[in-house]
């Protein structure tokens, strides 16, 4: 198996787009549980990394629903649809964190746990990424008022930041062919916010559009929006990847060779008849 190192820049793209890539199995469980940067199998500064993320989130969540719940609008906005999967997905990695701490041994290879935990950190990021992007160019300048708000830097600022640094201390690998999970979560926003625009709905001021980027009553504008979110997530797609390579580069850089364990038992056999 050739070290990640001795591949050509482009070699790992290229086997991005196989079939196989679509897979969530993976046949190295460790990689979900550690961080790439620890050393041995157990690490309380990992452990309690994760559950200050966990925390971190958490107060921000907690807070914003108590100061903005607003009749239950605090549910339609995507911001807090995209920071409430920034805590769901932390947390779900210290649990993680924490029962492999208390027995490596737990989870197997391909555990449908951890194949959750992969699927919804990967989405996070680009969701967060997305909806950072989208605030600060297209919502912000109607409503300048908003942007030294604590909150308003919480969910559309520090979601973004500290979900790319998470993105360089995991351990396990990033697929471009995983695209299809925040797709659906876009693609499910988009038509949340339709059938609340069907079924009378507004937001907390009383307009019948959630986003004013999202007015159906605007139906162009609506999908155009729709449609350059998706394209949005297809550029953050690849940046993510650009940051997993990026951390393997690092990595290797600091005198430590990542050897990229398969994620498919199919895949180990190609490896091993090659």
């Amino acid at each position: 198996m050739l070290d990640e190192s001795q591949k050509p820049c482009c070699l790992p793209l290229k086997e991005e787009f196989q079939r196989s890539k679509f897979s969530l199995h993976h046949d190295d469980p460790r990689v979900f549980c550690r961080s790439q940067w620890q050393r041995g199998d157990r690490n309380i500064l990992w452990l309690l990394y994760r559950w200050i993320w966990a925390a971190f989130f958490a107060g921000g969540v907690i807070g914003s629903l108590v100061n903005s719940y607003n009749g239950g609008t605090w549910f339609i906005y995507l911001t807090d649809w995209g920071f409430t999967l920034c805590f769901y997905a932390c947390t779900y990695g210290a649990v993680v964190a924490t029962i492999y701490f208390i027995k490596p041994s737990y989870f197997a290879p391909g555990s449908v746990a951890l194949k959750i935990y992969w699927l919804s950190h990967y989405t996070t990021v680009v969701i967060a990424m997305m909806i950072t992007l989208v605030f600060w160019a297209a919502l912000y300048p109607s409503m300048p008022e908003m942007g030294a708000e604590l909150y308003n830097l919480w969910a559309h600022a520090f979601n973004s930041i500290f979900m790319i640094f998470d993105c360089f201390m995991v351990a396990f690998p990033t697929r471009i062919m995983h695209f299809v999970y925040p797709f659906a979560a876009g693609i499910t926003y988009g038509i949340f916010s339709l059938i609340y625009f069907w079924s009378g709905g507004t937001d907390f001021m009383g307009n019948r559009y959630i986003y004013f980027i999202l007015d159906w009553e605007r139906p162009g504008l609506a999908i155009g929006t729709v449609f350059g979110c998706v394209a949005l997530v297809s550029c953050f797609c690849l940046c993510v990847f650009g940051f997993y390579r990026l951390r393997l580069s690092i990595y290797n850089c600091c005198g430590r060779k990542q050897v990229e364990i398969p994620e498919t038992r199919a895949s180990t056999e190609t490896v091993q008849t090659a």
